[in-house]
Order: structure tokens, then C-alpha cells, then sequence
């Protein structure tokens, strides 16, 4: 019997959501951008990190964790002097699958990085300023090959990390488009 993967079922159920989020994402034209992104995924992010906290494990994932980026997007803000902003509200995963659904889209954003660090680096924002973050997970590609080689594992049934899967881009869509404040632009 052949079987689709779950990475293959999880790309094919959020491929229209991960469109509308490159879109929203990128690409960083300037400073002013890369505020507006950098705020964005720091409301995603810390939602998502903070639920992750108290989500059931997958067995297939063991010891493996996802890089938690948190506390490098707040010296990234703080560089910026942008506001750190609210959480969303995001309950935990309330199962394994649903656990695999939200970190496909969480570690897939390091395939994002990849680009966006150099975008942001034309902008003078680099590893020791304001996109630390970016550098961290674009540096980090191993993390996401490791997860996916767990993902491919998987023997149980795909539909609550699908499910899951496309509420966590929908959620990191509605963070990119929330009206964000900043606290003194250093370009105006």
C-alpha cells in the first residue's frame, strides 16, 4: 500500500495559507517592512511558543525540540525599539498529531528565514542587530531536516495535525496583519 506522508499531506492542506503568509512575510523592500514583520511574527511566535509549553509529546519525536526563538525576537524588538506585543489567543495542542501540525509550520518558517535574513541584512539588520532571530533559525536548517525524518514516521491518522496545521498558519496570518505600534521609528 503506498502512503502519502504526512509532510507531503501537511504541504498539500496548508499550501494555499503558506501563500497569503509568504505574501504577508516578505519581501523585506525596507526598514519600515521589517518592523512590520518583525512584530508580526513576534505576536505568532510568542502565542504559539507559550501553548507549545503544555502540548502532549509525540512519542516519534523523543528527545527532539523545536528552537525556541522568544527570547531572541525580544532583543530583536528591543534593538528596534518596537513594543513586545500581546498574545494571541492559541490554546495548547490537545494531542500528539495536533502537536506534529503546529510545529511542521512553526519549523517550516526556518525555509523562510533562509531568505528573509538576507533581505533584512540589506536593511542593516543582522545577527547582532535587530534579526538575531532570522540568523538563528536560518542558520539551524538541521533542526528542520530532523523533524521532518520524525514527521515521515508518523503511523497514526494525519487528520488532527492537518487540521491543526492550517489553524496555526491561519493564526500566523492573522498576526501578520494585526495593526502593530511602535514606540519611536529610529528612520523617520
Amino acid at each position: 500500500m503506498n502512503r502519502t506522508s504526512l509532510r507531503s499531506r501537511l504541504r498539500a492542506a496548508t499550501q494555499s495559507r503558506h501563500a497569503v503568509l509568504d505574501r504577508l512575510a516578505g519581501p523585506v523592500k525596507n526598514a519600515a517592512a521589517y518592523h512590520a514583520y518583525l512584530t508580526g511574527i513576534a505576536t505568532f511566535r510568542f502565542s504559539v511558543e507559550q501553548s507549545l509549553k503544555t502540548a502532549p509529546w509525540p512519542e516519534i519525536l523523543a528527545t527532539w525540540k523545536p528552537k525556541s526563538l522568544s527570547a531572541l525576537i525580544i532583543q530583536d524588538l528591543d534593538d528596534l525599539r518596537l513594543d513586545v506585543p500581546s498574545l494571541l489567543e492559541w490554546p495548547a495542542p490537545d494531542s500528539p498529531a495536533a502537536t506534529l501540525g503546529t510545529l511542521y509550520v512553526l519549523e517550516g518558517s526556518t525555509l523562510g528565514a533562509r531568505f528573509l535574513v538576507r533581505q533584512a541584512a540589506s536593511h542593516g539588520f543582522t545577527d547582532q542587530y535587530g534579526a538575531r532571530h532570522l540568523n538563528a533559525q536560518a542558520d539551524n536548517l538541521s533542526g528542520w531536516q530532523a523533524f521532518v525524518e520524525r514527521l515521515e514516521r508518523y503511523p497514526g491518522d494525519p487528520t488532527d495535525a492537518e487540521n491543526t496545521a492550517i489553524r496555526t498558519f491561519d493564526l500566523a496570518i492573522s498576526a501578520m496583519q494585526q495593526p502593530h505600534s511602535v514606540r519611536s521609528l529610529p528612520y523617520s
